[in-house]
């Protein structure tokens, strides 16, 4: 019975292993970008983001996302949103050449706090949460430079916090062997 297991454990292993010897299986990914938010009053702001990834297979890898963002606006007086996401990622790249589109996704948690301070300068209410997180991307890499656009969405309760970021970025490690 435990060579019936270990089989094909083993020729699991020998094909991950034959197959990841185009790329490094391990990278950092880094970058910034604009966000352009969802909720009425703020306007768009900036984030940046660090992704350590791991590839699993030559078109698949997996990493852990954080991602900070700034969002402002003045409609009625001045509001502000921070947030900070961590996320599992995923990401499936089309091909194995130089430049490689992909597609991904992601679950977390957000953590979104804010500020509005009405006109007159009296008012100032602080409110936060942490919410469960998802987000959908598309985007490509060509040889350590990446381009990516995002669909972020805070499940929250009340007042939904979502935004389409689009960032620039590069990788370190990951390339080609």
């Amino acid at each position: 019975m435990k060579k019936f297991f270990l089989v094909p454990l083993f020729v699991l292993a020998l094909s991950l292993s034959a197959n990841s010897q185009d790329f490094k299986p391990f990278r950092l990914d880094a970058g910034a970008g604009y966000g352009i938010p969802f909720p009425e009053g703020l306007n768009g702001g900036l984030l940046f983001y660090v992704e350590p990834k791991y590839e699993i297979a030559p078109q698949i890898s997996v990493g852990i996302r954080w991602e900070g963002s700034l969002f402002g606006g003045a409609e009625e007086g001045v509001s502000i949103k921070l947030s900070a996401g961590y996320m599992a990622t995923g990401d499936y790249y089309f091909n194995n050449e130089s430049f490689r589109p992909f597609v991904g996704i992601g679950a977390g948690v957000f953590a979104v706090g804010g500020m509005d301070i009405e006109e007159e300068g009296e008012t100032i209410k602080g409110e936060g949460a942490t919410n469960f997180a998802a987000m959908a991307r598309v985007g490509f890499d060509y040889s350590h430079f990446r381009l990516t656009a995002s669909y972020n969405h805070a499940f929250t309760e009340g007042k939904a916090f979502n935004f389409i970021a689009l960032t620039v970025g590069f990788y370190i490690g990951g390339g080609k062997r």
